[in-house]
């Protein structure tokens, strides 16, 4: 598989990477984490603009048709500058479920999303369900006006901003279903929080929750192989995203060694710390050796798809915890401080590592796939 980019992808790679560097300063970015919503509106209306939160959308929808390796490198453009905005969550899943589906919402909805009006949060996470992606213990039960909604979602990302949730259930009869409910739906409580790296999640409680009959995207087989699907591409994107945080910590930790003078010289030019630093690029590089190779399964059977992205988020949170602690620890006290970034870098990758399956989750599917192919 060649991963050299295209003319088009390195254009797009320029443009956001130049976007970041002009109007996504870290100061701002940690003025707006601290603020009361934790996103800007602004930048997102900037998103949609510039034709990103179309960008992997497919032209049949009236997207730009982009593929995979588009919304990577945005996302490991997001990852270098911190972004807080709900990509991951409206574009990489929330669409991505919802162009498979052939339900009425579907295009009304991709065309929100499209020009920034809308923002999706997933709802599948529950208390006593650990990363099972084909389980919910939330129930659909039917009504005269459709459906009823009852029960508790947890570690939801994003939701606080989200205007519509994608919400895994259990329909009376056992089968597997997702829904579409309006955040401000009746009946539906949230409490939102701030994360580690400052961005939002929420808990959610669904009591008697009234949806009608086209909130029902999907279910059965089909709801539970789309979830998987989205569920490995946001795994990907996160990925990537991790990239774009350890790429930044190396530079900064690399400036701030070239600046760094101690007993008359650059505390760069002490071998043991060149060692280190050559010790943190490898672990970079070879994490993004398992995104290249989760991408070239990306079109692969699903358990081969499945074993190729639980081995590149495993790689990657090694080399994440690897590159972000090593990276404070060379900057001594000041890299614990609130106002260096170099922290606020390693607490993204800390709630990286737990997004959407953690590392050991991760590490005992690839294992079980493995076994059973073996």
């Amino acid at each position: 598989m060649n991963f050299d980019l295209t003319d088009e992808q390195q254009m797009l790679k320029d443009g956001v990477q130049r976007y970041m560097r002009e109007k996504y300063g870290f100061e701002a970015r940690r003025l707006t984490a601290r603020g009361q919503i934790g996103w800007s509106s602004a930048h997102w209306s900037a998103f949609a603009e510039l034709g990103w939160l179309a960008l992997g959308i497919p032209e049949s929808a009236g997207g730009l048709g982009g593929d995979i390796t588009d919304t990577l490198i945005l996302s490991e453009a997001f990852g270098h500058a911190l972004v807080l905005e709900p990509y991951t969550s409206t574009i990489i899943l929330g669409a991505r479920i919802l162009e498979q589906c052939d339900r009425a919402p579907r295009d009304a909805m991709l065309g929100a999303i499209m020009v920034g009006e809308a923002k999706l949060a997933l709802a599948h996470e529950e208390p006593g369900i650990r990363h099972q992606r084909h389980a919910a213990k939330t129930i659909a039960r039917r009504s005269e006006a459709g459906y009823i909604i009852d029960g508790r979602k947890t570690a939801v990302f994003d939701a606080p901003m989200a205007d519509h949730f994608i919400v895994s259930v259990t329909l009376e009869d056992g089968d597997f279903a997702l829904f579409l409910a309006d955040a401000k739906v009746f009946g539906l409580r949230q409490r939102g929080y701030k994360l580690l790296d400052g961005t939002r999640a929420a808990d959610l409680e669904f009591e008697s929750v009234v949806l009608g009959e086209a909130a029902l995207l999907m279910r059965g087989a089909t709801a539970r192989a789309c979830l998987e699907d989205a569920l490995d591409r946001a795994t990907l994107a996160q990925v990537a995203e991790s990239l774009g945080v350890m790429r930044e910590v190396l530079r900064i930790t690399s400036d701030y060694l070239k600046t760094r003078s101690q007993f008359g010289q650059p505390i760069g030019k002490f071998q043991a710390l060149q060692h280190r630093m050559a010790e943190m690029f490898t672990q970079a590089q070879s994490a993004r050796s398992m995104l290249f190779h989760g991408l070239a399964s990306m079109d692969a059977a699903s358990p081969q798809r499945a074993a190729a992205v639980s081995a590149a988020k495993v790689a990657t949170a090694e080399a994440g915890f690897f590159v972000g602690s090593q990276g404070i620890q060379l900057h001594g006290g000041m890299g614990m401080t609130d106002e260096y970034p170099v922290g606020h870098y390693f607490k993204r990758l800390v709630v990286l590592e737990k997004a959407y399956g953690d590392s050991d989750w991760h590490l005992a599917r690839y294992a079980s796939l493995r076994i059973g192919q073996g």
